[in-house]
Parts: C-alpha cells; sequence; structure tokens
C-alpha cells in the first residue's frame, strides 16, 4: 500500500482507538524494539492509551530503546484488557509476533495494522504497511512520520537508527541502499545518538556470546558442492547458565566467510526447537525459499526458521537432526 494512503488510514484508525495494543515479534531485536519505541511515542502524542507486547522479551542491552514504559512479556497479563486495535510491527504474521492465540482469544475482533519489511510478510492486518525495499522495520516507521509530518525527538530518532543499522549489520549486508543511508543521515541530524547505538547494538559480545561463537567455528563444515557454509549452536554450548540469545549475530559473522555462497546456523532452544538462521551476499540465491520451506521467512538475504527436533552428536564431531 502507498505510503500516504496508508499513513492517512492508520492515522483514522488510531484517531477513533480507545486503547491500543502495540506488539513486536518474539524475543525483539533492536529493530522490533526500536519499532515499538517510536510507535509508542507517536501514541503518546497522540494522547491514546496502550500497551505494549513482546512475547518473550527479557531484559537486555536493548532495554534502554523503550524507555521506563512496561513491556509485557507474557500473554496471560493481557487478556483481562480489552483493545480495539493492534499494531503488529517487523513481523510476518501472527504466529511469528506470538500474537495469533492472544488476539484468537479476544471477545471483540480488533482492526489489525500490520507493518513491517519482510518480503515473506503475509499481509494479515487490515492494513497493511509493508515495504520490502526498505531495509528495516524502523525505516518504514520513519517514512511514516515524515509524511504525517510528525516531529522526530532525538530519542525517537535514536530508536529508528538503532534498528537501522541492526539489520543492516552497520550497512554491510545487501539490503543497505542509497536509500538507508539518506534515512540514517536524516536520522542523525534529528539529533540521533550514533556513539549510544554502535555501543549496545555492534560493541556488546560479552566473554560467553564469543565462547559460543568459537563453538560454533569449531564445528563449522562447509559443502562445496553447493556452496554452504554450515554450523551447529548446542545445548552444551549453552551450559552453565549462557543465555539462547548470545547466539545472535553469528550467522551475520559467518556471512563474512569467502568462497561460500550462503551460511547457515542450527541452533537449539530451550523449547526443544531447532532455529535455522541463513545469509548470503550472493545476488542469485533467495534464501527465503528455503527459510518458507520449513515454515519460516524473511529476506532474500536473510532469513529464518524454527522445526521441531534436536541435535546429535557423534564421536567424530559429525551431527544430524533428530
Amino acid at each position: 500500500m502507498e505510503l500516504k494512503t496508508s499513513g492517512q488510514k492508520i492515522n483514522s484508525i488510531l484517531a477513533n482507538a480507545h486503547h491500543v495494543l502495540l506488539v513486536g515479534h518474539q524475543r525483539p531485536d533492536a529493530d522490533a524494539l526500536g519499532s515499538l519505541a517510536a510507535f509508542s511515542y507517536w501514541l503518546d502524542v497522540l494522547g491514546i492509551p496502550h500497551t505494549r507486547f513482546c512475547f518473550g522479551f527479557l531484559t537486555n542491552s536493548l532495554e534502554w530503546l523503550v524507555s521506563v514504559e512496561p513491556i509485557f512479556s507474557e500473554k496471560n497479563q493481557l487478556r483481562q484488557n480489552k483493545f480495539d486495535v493492534v499494531v503488529v510491527l517487523d513481523s510476518g504474521d501472527l504466529q511469528y509476533a506470538g500474537a495469533d492465540d492472544l488476539i484468537a482469544e479476544f471477545s471483540d475482533r480488533p482492526i489489525i495494522i500490520n507493518i513491517d519489511h519482510h518480503a515473506t510478510n503475509r499481509n494479515f492486518g487490515d492494513v497493511n504497511l509493508v515495504d520490502v525495499t526498505a531495509a528495516s522495520t524502523t525505516e518504514i516507521i520513519f517514512n511514516l512520520f515524515k509524511a504525517r509530518e510528525i516531529k522526530i525527538t532525538p530519542k525517537v530518532a535514536t530508536a529508528l537508527l538503532a534498528g537501522l543499522i541492526f539489520d543492516t549489520y552497520n550497512f554491510t549486508n545487501p539490503n543497505t541502499t542509497f536509500k538507508t543511508l539518506q534515512t540514517a543521515a536524516e536520522l542523525v541530524a534529528a539529533g540521533a545518538s550514533l556513539a549510544q547505538v554502535s555501543e549496545t547494538v555492534l560493541r556488546n559480545k560479552t566473554l560467553a556470546t564469543l565462547q559460543v561463537w568459537g563453538n560454533a567455528l569449531s564445528q563449522l563444515t562447509i559443502n562445496k558442492e553447493l556452496g554452504i557454509a554450515t554450523t551447529i549452536i548446542s545445548h552444551n554450548d549453552l551450559a552453565n547458565g549462557k543465555s539462547a540469545e548470545v547466539a545472535e549475530g553469528a550467522a551475520n559473522f559467518l556471512n563474512n566467510l569467502s568462497g561460500v555462497k550462503a551460511a547457515m546456523i542450527l541452533q537449539e532452544m530451550p523449547d526443544g526447537t531447532i532455529k535455522g538462521s541463513l545469509r548470503t551476499n550472493d545476488d542469485d540465491i533467495d534464501v527465503s525459499r528455503l527459510a518458507q520451506y520449513f515454515g519460516g521467512g524473511g529476506h532474500r538475504k536473510a532469513a529464518g526458521f524454527k522445526i521441531n527436533g534436536r541435535v546429535i552428536t557423534d564421536a567424530d564431531g559429525g551431527w544430524q537432526i533428530v
């Protein structure tokens, strides 16, 4: 949907809203949280009551993005509320957002606004502002704010920049365009703190993170016929209280590997599933199609999926999924 038209529809819906539920995807990253923070600011400006929800949100180095207002992370915390509008940010579908069953339980179906940049988005909203040419969802919100002439404060600019830098891996991913760099420049001009974003989004690797990455790199294999580099992160790698989230960014790191067409990381999750992360810099490869085959989604150059199973390793260092 064209930005001006969709912006008018979204504004009209919000003007008549009584209580809005803002939803970022499960275990949110900087793009989801930055989008959530910016949209929450807009609702504050409009004086519209709203609640923020990210299923499985954990306190981490990105908590500063969402200010002091709470983010609910459990569905039972919301079941006593009544929402007439739901805004879903940075999610290809309601299941990925962790809100499909929650919304199904509402006595009255709310109006759903879907804002996203993933090519595999299912256009599940009553209003769908989906721009697959945008490098991040925060870039879409920035353009929406410009179209609606909404003032962007330095704090909001920083939140939007965080999403942009995270999803482009500091402007190194193939989804970085002239528009992306222009948006970043305008956000810095609006007062965004590049130093704060760099410190918390990029220079945030702990010793535990690097130890997990080290184990993953030691098990890296390359299929020369297919040109795919693959490795695993198992429960053993995440022992001694290490969070499963420390593996974030490893797929982007492997995307720097020369001599391969794509990289894949398979990570055992605490819930008994395996999370697959796919990356490529090859113009002829669309990893989102492989992710969709396994029920996931994403972009041509960065995608992911989740399947049931566990990783079994043998004495020779080999592994298989069962």
